[in-house]
């Protein structure tokens, strides 16, 4: 199957919904769409990209024997014959053939595909396309099911991290790290027309009877390699600021197979991570979890290899003075039932020394209690400005200095809502290159607003700039509030209010429904 819509087939069918018209007696097809809603692979099946047509809702195809998709409705209803060990790749196309207008949009659009579990010489893989207002089309009404013939009796396993979402007729997929199974995929809300049709791809591979120890381990290797210098991977590599960094991380499973693999990988300060950059078996995720809570892999079986690689970048010269600094970066994986295996990576970065020298401070004060943020806590909505005061204190001046501020602990408790002319890169927030005379301190300043606290955990968003800075956080109060006694005025002026309010939110929404 050619994975890419034909834009002339595009083209004159739009035109076709749009006017509402039904051809008759024409070279194309006969079939009307209709202009009520949104509706999924309404056209009639065709596997050469006939004018007017869809594709099968699903079809299969054997990727280990190189085969490709199906070139008939005799050939698809065949189905793909496979041996153990064999990996098949499906494709689920969707197509709303409404006109394209907001109302034909398809809302919350989810794709499910079911594989059958268990051993068996023949297994009939499905899928569905549903909406929140479009009815549920499955693939047994459009172009058939497809049904994997096997060389004896075997199960279908899912291959973790193949599902990729095609959208709107592209040819570069995007990784999907749940997978298509269970849930299946959200792909949120799909206009009419052939603009914006696409395709979900996954695979599932066919077992092999392999006999496996009870216990297996994990092992893992960290490297790193700078984009501007070294071509190869290394335990330890040199890097100036401002210099891109790239990360492996190698993780394979021994003596047998190894269930629920996580990896994680902790940057240190002085790095700034491209959470664009992941790649997992070479394939770009979009999932930032390699450097939170970790990335599920799922199962990794004896002898098989995951590997994961990721970019950063060097901090600038203001971050580490000058000198030789080497920082660690460590990964982990970890597994059902088996030890967090861990390595490391070095960066080593190197300032030229320089005559002028500086000193950096930070201070922090709770705008909304109007007090030093440090000798209160802060509550739920507080506005938190901190600012920034570099101060030269040696005899030259500072050129092109950048001031930057690393804000991964206060980011995990608060919003940054005014930059103060800075811009974020990750979780570090950085300002343009300035020149300071000597004898002259600057500053510039950066406000963040307090989200909802926890009960309990970690309560001080702390963070370093010359000095530390620790706000505590006021855990939420669990009794009663005491209930003021009646003052007058006060006690009806509030819901007067309240209720003038609403009133007049309910009436600019009347209008702006009636404006659409």
């Amino acid at each position: 199957m050619n994975t890419v819509i034909s834009k002339n087939r595009k083209a004159k069918l739009c035109t076709i919904v749009v006017v509402g018209l039904v051809l008759a007696a024409t070279a194309v097809s006969t079939f009307a769409v209709s202009a009520t809603g949104p509706q999924f692979n309404v056209f009639p099946i065709s596997y050469t990209q006939e004018l007017n047509h869809d594709f099968p809702l699903l079809d299969g195809r054997n990727v280990t024997n190189g085969e490709d998709w199906s070139a008939s409705n005799t050939d698809h209803a065949n189905g793909v014959e496979a041996d153990p060990g064999d990996e098949i790749e499906f494709l689920v196309y969707y197509h709303n053939g409404a006109a394209d207008a907001p109302e034909n949009i398809a809302r919350n659009v989810v794709i499910k595909a079911n594989v059958p579990s268990g051993e068996s010489t023949s297994h009939t893989i499905s899928a569905t396309i549903s909406a929140d207002n479009a009815e549920t089309v499955r693939s047994a009404d459009k172009g058939g099911n497809v049904t994997v013939h096997l060389s004896e009796f075997q199960e279908l396993t899912y291959v973790n991290g193949s599902t990729r979402w095609f959208p709107e007729r592209s040819t570069s997929g995007q990784s999907l790290p749940n997978g298509i199974l269970l849930n299946g995929v959200d792909l949120g809300d799909v206009r009419g027309c052939w603009d914006f049709a696409g395709f979900v791809k996954f695979k599932v591979r066919v077992t092999e009877d392999i006999i496996e120890p009870e216990d297996g381990e994990l092992e893992i290797e960290k490297e790193a390699r700078n984009d501007s210098g070294s071509a190869s991977y290394r335990e330890s590599v040199d890097a100036e600021p401002g210099d891109t960094v790239e990360f492996r991380i190698t993780v394979s499973a021994r003596d047998a197979k190894v269930s629920d693999v996580i990896i994680r990988d902790i940057v240190p300060s002085g790095l700034i991570e491209d959470n664009d950059s992941i790649r997992i078996n070479g394939s770009h995720i979009s999932s930032s979890s390699l450097f939170g809570s970790g990335y599920n892999y799922g199962d990794l079986f004896e002898g098989d290899t995951v590997t994961v690689t990721f970019k950063a970048e060097v901090a600038s010269n203001s971050f580490f003075g000058s000198g030789t600094r080497t920082i660690t970066n460590t990964a982990n994986a970890r597994g059902k039932d088996v030890s967090t295996v861990q390595d490391t990576a070095d960066v080593r970065i190197t300032v030229e020394e320089e005559e002028t020298t500086f000193i950096r401070s930070k201070s922090a004060y709770n705008q909304t209690q109007g007090i030093n943020a440090q000798s209160v806590q802060a509550n739920e909505g507080d506005i938190i400005t901190y600012t920034l005061s570099v101060e030269n204190t040696g005899n030259a001046e500072l050129q092109d200095f950048v001031i930057e501020d690393d804000l991964s602990d206060v980011l995990n408790h608060a919003d940054v809502v005014n930059l103060g002319g800075g811009q974020m890169s990750g979780d570090v927030i950085r300002y343009g290159e300035v020149n300071i005379q000597d004898g002259i301190e600057i500053s510039k300043t950066f406000q963040v607003r307090v989200r909802a606290i926890p009960a309990s955990g970690d309560l001080v968003m702390t963070n370093f700039f010359g000095n530390q800075i620790d706000v505590h956080l006021r855990p939420p109060f669990k009794g009663v509030p005491p209930k003021a006694p009646p003052s007058g005025i006060e006690d009806w002026i509030a819901p007067l209010m309240a209720a003038v309010t609403t009133g007049s939110i309910l009436l600019f929404r009347k209008r702006e429904i009636f404006s659409l």
